[in-house]
């Protein structure tokens, strides 16, 4: 059986464009991952997953 955590594993590339440019990296991501609880955000911020 597959493990569940790694079935939502997925990896995105995202251009910024120069409108978003000198925005702080953790809101743009509150933004842009809707539904994503913030103190997970930070918790990739920590584990180097961005």
């Amino acid at each position: 059986m597959e493990n569940n955590k790694q079935s939502h594993l997925a990896v995105e590339m995202v251009e910024i464009d120069s409108e978003r440019a000198g925005q702080r990296l953790d809101n743009f991501l509150i933004t842009k991952l809707k539904g994503v609880p913030k103190s997970r955000i930070y918790k990739m911020f920590r584990k180097g997953e961005v």
